[in-house]
């Protein structure tokens, strides 16, 4: 799915937090989202996602204005599974809570995806490492097979070697399905490793915009006193 943003602006209350965007995620390509906390990256997520309402400005899915969201999904930064449910439950989550019981072999598949061993399939999220959890997450959130999977932070909480193996896994699993994925992220290494493209957000506003394995190289004085404080 290829979505168009022109000139989308949101506000809450008085204060506006998007100052007229625009961009566009290519259909099949990893787009990145860079910025500060509190730059706007994760109310311009939303905002696409339908959970926010705009102000001015469009946004485009396919062309079209509509979009059913059942198309989307979503990666959470910290991986949001439900404690009270096994691995298998939580990967499974939408057939789960509407008691289908048919999912064991779809279960199975994405696990073997995601590097996931089945030994897990019957414990609890308290009972597997943080990387296993992050797996588990990025498995539920392809359950559905999405046109568009959005990931939250996706290496935050982990170890620089089980980030490189998330990273590689995400790279690994978007092209195979051939998904549009946007993130957002404030590690540069993995911008550089899992992108295509990125756009760089700084109070509300694009501050830059490129080819992420040119990141490093930009001349903008903004993006580059983000980059030196960032992960990299």
């Amino acid at each position: 799915m290829k979505i168009e943003i022109k000139n989308l602006k949101k506000k809450f209350n008085e204060n506006y937090v998007l100052k007229g965007i625009t961009l566009t995620i290519e259909k099949n390509k990893s787009t990145i989202i860079l910025g500060q906390s509190g730059c706007g990256k994760s109310v311009l997520i939303k905002t696409i996602y339908k959970l926010f309402d705009i102000e001015s400005g469009s946004i485009l899915y396919d062309g079209k204005s509509e979009v059913d969201i059942d198309k989307f999904s979503m990666l959470f930064q910290y991986g949001a599974l439900f404690d009270s449910l096994k691995i298998s439950e939580n990967i499974a989550f939408t057939d789960f809570i509407n008691n289908k019981t048919n999912f064991k072999k779809k279960v199975y598949s994405l696990m073997n995806d995601v590097g996931l061993d089945k030994s897990i399939f019957d414990l609890y999220p308290s009972e597997i490492s943080g990387g296993m959890k992050k797996r588990a997450a990025f498995a539920r959130a392809l359950y559905k097979n999405p046109k568009v999977i959005f990931l939250d932070e996706p290496t935050t909480g982990l170890d620089p070697i089980n980030s490189d193996k998330i990273n590689e896994l995400i790279l690994r699993v978007i092209t195979k399905r051939k998904i549009t994925a946007v993130s957002i992220t404030h590690d540069i290494k993995s911008a550089i490793k899992t992108g295509d493209n990125y756009y760089f957000i700084d109070k509300g506003v694009i501050q830059d915009k490129g080819d992420c394995k040119k990141i490093l190289k930009t001349k903008n004085k903004i993006f580059k006193s983000f980059i030196s404080g960032a992960k990299y």
